[in-house]
């Protein structure tokens, strides 16, 4: 069943056509499963994450593929995911927030308000442990380029738009450092973010290795743009050496600075959300035109 032989590891984006043409090598079998974060894949990266939108095409390419049989659809964000679901607003499909964390699925024709959200339990005191922080964290640095995004039991501290990127993580992480000395919560730096998260906390790669445990794919197509999704990029390269399924981890470019684990951990690149939405789109038309 895994053809990861084929798969050769990339590190230069290539185009959509290109990228499609990898991915039809595995669309012959199901059930498939694509799994999609949402910041800098779904969606342009900007300045302000309240400001994130998903892009149209990316939002009737979810559609897409969620009407088709045996197509499992999933949203993995670091975002909460009734955050992520409001911002997609697509049904039919799941959102696993805090990345993986949490837990909803939207019915089709369901409000993205109403969604119905499992939250892994975590210790009381890494749960106050993140709120005090987060009250905190901004009195050490009082930076407007500072923006706290409280996800409980979690929160994390974003700084997309600060003037010197390193000395802003390094003034977050002195915070930190400061205020939870006993290493009560797991840092979990992203790029242009520090996240605080509990010790033993669902990851990507985690998540990912759930989702395949109890869909039982054939294939697996996983997108994203960040280190947490190099952590699923790596778990789908061991399942398809261990012939449990099959499929293509893509990394997206959605900004110059993409961490080099991303792209090494990937098998294709691409080169902004742009092309990943269609690249989205151009699976649900292949996948739409096969027989049944």
């Amino acid at each position: 069943m895994a053809r990861a032989a084929r798969v050769a590891p990339r590190r230069l984006a290539v185009g959509v056509r290109d990228a499609v043409e990898l991915a039809a090598r595995h669309l012959g079998e199901r059930p498939l499963l694509v799994v999609s974060d949402f910041d800098g894949t779904l969606s342009r990266i900007v300045d302000d994450p309240w400001g994130a939108a998903i892009l149209p095409l990316g939002r009737r390419a979810l559609r897409a593929l969620a009407g088709l049989p045996e197509v499992h659809v999933v949203v993995l964000s670091g975002r909460t995911s009734g955050d992520a679901a409001k911002r997609v607003r697509v049904g039919g499909i799941a959102y696993l927030g805090n990345h993986g964390m949490e837990r909803a699925f939207l019915r089709r024709g369901g409000k993205p308000e109403r969604l119905r959200t499992m939250v892994d339990e975590a210790a009381h005191e890494a749960v106050h442990a993140a709120q005090r922080l987060g009250d905190e964290v901004p009195r050490l640095v009082p930076e407007p380029w500072l923006v706290v995004e409280r996800k409980p039991p979690a929160v994390a501290f974003h700084f997309r738009t600060a003037p010197d990127l390193a000395q802003a993580s390094a003034a977050l992480r002195a915070a930190v450092d400061q205020l939870d000395p006993d290493g009560v919560l797991e840092r979990f730096p992203g790029r242009r973010v520090l996240e605080l998260r509990p010790f033993g906390a669902v990851a990507k790669g985690e998540a990912l290795q759930a989702l395949v445990e109890r869909l039982a794919p054939r294939t697996v197509f996983m997108l994203g743009d960040d280190v947490s999704d190099a952590m699923a990029f790596r778990v789908l390269r061991d399942l398809r050496l261990r012939g449990v399924t099959d499929g293509i981890a893509v990394a997206v470019q959605a900004r110059p600075d993409v961490p080099s684990e991303v792209l090494e951990a990937a098998d294709v690149v691409l080169a902004s959300p742009v092309e990943a939405t269609r690249f989205l789109a151009a699976l649900a038309r292949r996948l739409a035109s096969q027989p049944g």
